[in-house]
């Protein structure tokens, strides 16, 4: 199994891009409305550094600076995701630069929600992570569910485009490690309310952790992350990857459906 396509199976079918900070946090009400708050942050100066080694190229600006969506790249992303944009607010944090977009839903069950970058993008494949809503007397019950089949098929395409861990010398990981520094992903899901029954592995109050991938830990103990591609083939799915990435610094994934029961 590919570096790349090792890390790119963990991300839910992220597009790896070095110098990204990107989270998705998703807000339901009892109802089954709410909104999706959707993070992307870039570090300008790793991108620049990156793009003049691959022989000068310019980064795309779209007026705000790195990680700045245009109103109609944002416009086009919530039709992507079923959702209407409210607003977006530029920002800055610890050497990136980017912006938070906010969308609104009516009805979860209808919403698309990823983690890929491009988020001004007009990708049409269907969207791996499905919900569903049901209201149970006086309680709120929402079903997150992951098709793992369509996640895993989303990862073959790279695995003929890089080559495994064992292949890279050790000044080609270095490089590796520097470009991915700051890297990060996450999705979570924040319910109006309390909790009173789930079967998630990390909650925090009413907040659930689905999936939260930091690059920097993942590749800090690399004699751990040989030996877990030397376990996980080609095609593996999320429940075959989760034992052996429990307790890997900087990963949280977790099951494949979540129920989570609120009021």
């Amino acid at each position: 199994m590919s570096l790349f396509r090792f890390a790119v199976v963990g991300s839910l079918t992220l597009c790896l891009s070095g110098c990204i900070n990107s989270s998705t946090l998703v807000k339901v009400k009892p109802d089954g409305s709410g909104t999706i708050e959707q993070t992307l942050l870039v570090n300008a100066q790793a991108l620049k550094g990156l793009m003049a080694g691959m022989g000068g190229g310019q980064m795309k600006e779209t007026g705000g600076g790195p990680g700045m969506m245009s109103e109609a790249e944002l416009k086009r992303t919530a039709d992507r995701m079923g959702v209407r944009l409210v607003s977006t607010t530029p920002l800055k944090e610890n050497g990136f630069e980017g912006s938070k977009a906010i969308f609104a839903f009516d009805d979860i069950t209808k919403i698309r929600v990823d983690q890929d970058p491009q988020v001004g993008g007009t990708g049409s494949k269907e969207s791996p992570i499905r919900f569903a809503f049901t209201k149970q007397g006086g309680s709120s019950v929402l079903t997150v569910t992951l098709d793992e089949k369509k996640a895993a098929d989303a990862t073959s395409e790279m695995q003929s485009k890089s080559g495994s861990i064992e292949s890279i010398d050790p000044q080609m990981m270095q490089m590796v490690k520097t470009m991915f520094n700051g890297f990060k992903v996450a999705v979570d899901l924040e319910v109006e309310g309390k909790i009173l029954k789930t079967n998630a592995d990390y909650v925090n109050g009413s907040r659930v952790t689905m999936l939260e991938i930091e690059l920097a830990g993942l590749f800090e103990d690399e004699a751990k992350l040989k030996a877990l591609q030397s376990k996980i083939g080609p095609g593996a799915t999320l429940s075959e990857i989760r034992p052996y990435l429990k307790d890997v610094k900087g990963v949280k994934i977790n099951n494949p459906s979540v129920t989570i029961e609120f009021r």
